[in-house]
């Protein structure tokens, strides 16, 4: 990837073309002072129609040269459009110093206006190059045809002051050229890059992600992406202090860059994230990077590493690859974090790939009805979307917990079906929740609290117009009821409430305890599992409470990489 570059704003290159265009101006007067003064002489109209169009043309050309170049800076042909460009100017240049007197000419200056210009542009040597062309070219000029009185040339003693101004402005302007480049330079690096561990940062991630998207989107290659995260890496911190969490950091992105090698591109997202970006590598061929990866910072003997709960520093990776589900750039990076999310969750140290929920509805589902309710599905899942992204993660999470407990409880097809199907589109009310409510940075007031509390039945209703899904409308509506029955917005009791809208009460309210709002602190898993029974027969279940935390601390207390 080339990182971000600083090009010549408009500004400047306005400027430059002002400069060369000037000399134009300037080159075009000899010209036409010429063609004047010969047709006053002698040749009458000969010399406008011969050299007035020549003249025309010349400076013509030039001048498109010139604006193609400004305006086409980054074509296939740019450098040898710039070459010519310089070419034809200084052809031009000397041709009006060659027809107003030649040695006598005071067109001779013309050239400072091209050294500045090119200098400015290319830098010193380029500056040098020209300077010394165009001093030769006029020293050149006062040697062949400048008179000699008394064994002096006087326009070559003069001239050599002009020579020496262009050199002397060359290597000037260059010296200012070359430090402003050093300092542009050193900002991109800043810009670019991470100080600590030398990678590219979250700016050029989404500047490059973005860029290869479109790539694979337009010419349908594949193109991947992981995400690696440091496994309680503020334990670590805690334990050695951040200077050395700061070399492990470093160490780790060294690890993980001789790992991807020249396969992709690897970047520090954020703290102790990292991503790497693989064009043409499919999903399954960067899983095995993925576990490459994993295995080699598992086997790394880092400092102090025994204090930490695994007795290893460790790394958990999320894994996705570009498919036709993908509508954007945000949802392919998305579903990878959440790939992340899962890894780190409950196991760590583990390489998990994304799965779209929606391939689970399809293997829960009735094969003949599933079309009709994916369609409806998605359309609730683009509007939820758009009015608030938490509440978009959040579902996609509930429908991973409510997979996990379907499984545990062996329900059955339908039941399984109903409960991911319930899951996914439990939140749909909130479509008609002011975003100011929604999106509220404070604790809610009781006014905005009763109309947050209308959500489940609105959702309700909106299902219940969609005949692919009425099924799981009710599901929906109660997925707020408590066992005590204190809940809304119907106030059912105990087994009032259907066997799986306990199952989606529980599942939701772990996820909303675990997350972090504007308005509270996400919660640990071990603070979520205790609030849980602490809840246990009031607001949920207590037989699917206990089960569903023992499913918490299966997976929570599972062997690293497992």
């Amino acid at each position: 990837m080339a990182p971000h570059k600083t090009s010549y704003k408009p500004s400047v290159r306005d400027f430059l073309f002002s400069v060369r265009l000037l000399s134009l101006f300037f080159a075009s007067i000899a010209f036409f002072q010429f063609i004047y003064q010969q047709a006053g002489e002698a040749h009458g109209t000969y010399f406008y129609l011969l050299y007035a169009p020549l003249a025309v043309c010349g400076v013509c050309i030039a001048v498109f040269l010139c604006i193609s170049n400004v305006y086409r800076a980054a074509g296939r042909y740019a450098r040898q459009l710039k070459v010519l460009e310089c070419v034809l100017m200084s052809a031009i240049f000397l041709c009006a110093i060659a027809v107003t007197g030649l040695y006598q000419s005071q067109y001779k200056i013309l050239f400072l206006f091209l050294i500045i210009s090119y200098t400015f542009e290319y830098g010193m040597r380029a500056g040098l190059y020209l300077a010394v062309f165009a001093s030769l070219s006029i020293v050149g000029i006062d040697l062949v045809w400048a008179p000699v009185k008394g064994g002096v040339n006087l326009y070559f003693q003069n001239d050599l002051l002009l020579c020496g101004a262009f050199i002397v402005t060359a290597w000037a302007l260059g010296f200012y050229a070359q430090m402003r480049q050093e300092h542009i330079a050193s900002l991109e690096r800043q810009i670019n890059t991470d100080g600590l561990t030398g990678l590219l940062n979250h700016r050029n991630f989404y500047d490059e992600v973005q860029l290869c998207y479109d790539t694979a989107q337009k010419e349908g290659t594949p193109l991947s992406l992981i995400f690696a995260d440091i496994d309680y890496f503020t334990t670590y911190n805690d334990c050695h202090g951040h200077q050395q969490g700061d070399l492990a950091l470093k160490e780790t992105a060294d690890l993980l860059a001789s790992t991807a090698g020249q396969k992709g591109q690897l970047f520090r997202y954020s703290g102790a994230k990292f991503a790497c970006i693989l064009p043409g590598m499919d999903q399954q061929q960067a899983t095995v990077l993925a576990r490459q990866m994993r295995d080699a910072i598992d086997q790394h003997p880092f400092y102090g590493q025994e204090l930490l709960p695994a007795g290893s520093l460790t790394i958990s990776c999320g894994v996705c690859g570009l498919s036709s589900r993908h509508l954007s750039c945000n949802q392919f990076v998305q579903e990878c974090d959440d790939a992340l999310y899962r890894a780190k969750f409950f196991r760590k140290n583990r390489v998990e790939v994304y799965v779209s929920l929606l391939d689970q509805f399809r293997a829960a589902g009735d094969t003949d009805d599933f079309e009709n309710s994916l369609s409806s599905i998605r359309a609730l899942i683009s509007v939820v979307n758009s009015r608030d992204l938490y509440t978009f993660g959040h579902t996609e999470r509930v429908v991973y917990y409510a997979s996990l407990m379907a499984k545990r409880l062996h329900l059955s097809r339908a039941d399984s079906r109903a409960l991911l199907y319930g899951a996914y589109v439990h939140d749909v009310g909130k479509i008609n929740v002011a975003k100011e409510i929604l999106l509220k940075p404070i604790a809610l007031t009781d006014e905005e609290w009763a109309e947050m509390k209308k959500h489940p039945s609105d959702g309700a209703y909106i299902i219940r117009n969609l005949p692919s899904l009425s099924f799981v409308a009710d599901l929906v509506e109660h997925h707020h009821e408590r066992y005590d029955g204190s809940g809304y917005p119907h106030g059912l009791k105990g087994e009032e409430i259907s066997y799986l809208a306990r199952i989606l009460t529980l599942v939701d309210s772990f996820d909303a305890i675990i997350s972090k709002r504007p308005y509270k602190k996400a919660r640990t898993i071990d603070e979520a599992i205790a609030e849980l029974l602490r809840c246990r027969g009031t607001q949920f279940d207590p037989t699917l409470t206990d089960i569903f935390v023992e499913e918490l601390r299966s997976f929570h207390s599972a062997p690293y990489g497992a």
